[in-house]
């Protein structure tokens, strides 16, 4: 029987086919995790205290991230870090702090390549499946990768998505994903991996995928993957920790279904509140007030994600009072938009730009004022997300997010042009 990508890379793995719907021990390639309460500064007292685990095999395979609470607030959560910290000291596992947002960072740090398998308890590790990985969220036993160096996981089953054509100006990866989760539904692609590809591919910029993959959860989608290409392959080079062969399905490989969009026939959309899966057309909301906008989070805050909001602006100021935040996702884009000149033209168009954090994802920074109306390219809006339950969060693209911080209201950006 033939395969679609993510059966390919578990017979990798396992070193013998397997199929949908088989389950086997798997071991990861890579095994990762980020700062948060009641994860890694738990992880030493369960493997010490409740399983008696000293030390890990491997310790090469596990990568930490310090990317949540920073800058440290307060001394309770500096707490955090610091048994972070030993934890990584003690076990002898790679930690990076102060350099971004995890998922990104893996990837800057070559650790992410083609045909791989990573786990993660966040569900937003499905970023990676941009690079042809299997990212798997495994929120509620990855404490049994920790202590086993091994996964148990059923194959599951694909959705193809196939593309073709290219976006018009104005649209972008987060409108690709909106639409395709307008289509399908909340539950379209429930415990399936979707897997992309298609000519139309080939004219998404890897930042765009990126952010198409970081959402696959709100698919219902047990992860989301992608065909590999040039694009990635240069991202890649002088990076990747080991060699890879580009992914790719068999021609005949069984899927539960498969979808075809056409990149032109895509709009600039909206998620409403109250549901990361309540797409509504731009037109629906044009012109009502918006007052903050963010541009981060592991699902945006790349260059491309900058650059097409200053396609927008092009040096023209925000609105009076509208506060935007700009928070690149990584050291490396940080220093990429000062070296290009972007960081300055974004500040002088009164685009206020911070230091890499999840914080302003999740109200930690840049916290809403009640009655408040935010546009952000992170990855959720349910009530409260930024730190306020009497707010309201659209998503949007970075287009829309520019062209809305010029007006003050919401604004289609295609009529910026």
């Amino acid at each position: 029987m033939r395969q679609t990508i993510v059966e390919k890379i578990l017979s990798r793995n396992l070193g013998s086919d397997v199929h949908a719907g088989d389950e086997a021990l798997f071991t990861p390639d890579y095994i990762t995790s980020y700062d948060y309460p009641g994860y890694i500064d738990s992880y030493e007292n369960q493997l010490l205290n409740e399983l008696g685990i000293t030390h890990v095999r491997h310790p090469e395979r596990f990568v930490l991230f310090i990317d949540h609470f920073n800058p440290a607030g307060s001394s309770q959560f500096r707490n955090v870090h610091l048994k972070t910290r030993n934890f990584a000291k003690n076990f002898g596992m790679k930690l990076y702090e102060d350099r971004g947002i995890g998922h990104q960072v893996l990837a800057e740090e070559g650790y992410v390549v083609p045909g791989e398998l990573i786990v993660h308890f966040d569900g937003h590790v499905s970023t990676l499946g941009a690079f042809g990985c299997y990212a798997l969220s495994m929120r509620n036993s990855i404490i049994e990768a920790y202590a086993t160096e091994q996964v148990m996981a059923v194959v599951p089953t694909s959705i193809r998505i196939e593309l073709e054509g290219k976006l018009d100006k104005g649209v972008g990866g987060r409108d690709v994903f909106h639409h395709l989760l307008k289509e399908l539904g909340p539950a379209g692609c429930l415990g399936s991996v979707v897997e992309y590809g298609g000519e139309g591919l080939a004219n998404l910029a890897l930042d765009m995928r990126l952010t198409i993959c970081n959402l696959s959860m709100f698919l219902g989608a047990n992860s989301s993957i992608m065909e590999t290409d040039d694009e990635v392959d240069a991202f890649l080079s002088g990076r990747a920790k080991h060699t890879y062969t580009r992914v790719f399905p068999d021609e005949d490989a069984n899927y539960v279904k498969v979808v075809e969009l056409d990149l032109g026939s895509v709009e600039p959309t909206l998620a409403a509140p109250p549901s990361s899966a309540n797409i509504i057309p731009i037109r629906d909301v044009e012109g009502m007030p918006v007052h903050v906008g963010y541009l981060g989070s592991c699902a945006s805050g790349r260059m491309t994600d900058f650059e097409h909001a200053y396609e927008i602006l092009q040096g023209r100021p925000v609105a009076n009072e509208f506060r935007f935040y700009g928070v690149p996702t990584s050291t490396e884009i940080q220093a990429k938009l000062a070296k290009t000149g972007l960081m300055e033209k974004l500040i002088a168009s009164r685009v206020c730009m911070y230091y890499p954090s999840c914080d302003f994802c999740y109200g930690q920074l840049g916290v809403l004022a009640d009655g408040e109306v935010a546009l952000s390219t992170a990855t959720l809006n349910v009530p409260g997300r930024m730190g306020n339950t009497k707010a309201n969060i659209y998503l949007a693209s970075a287009y829309t997010l520019a062209a809305s911080a010029l007006t003050g209201k919401i604004t289609d950006p295609r009529k910026m042009y």
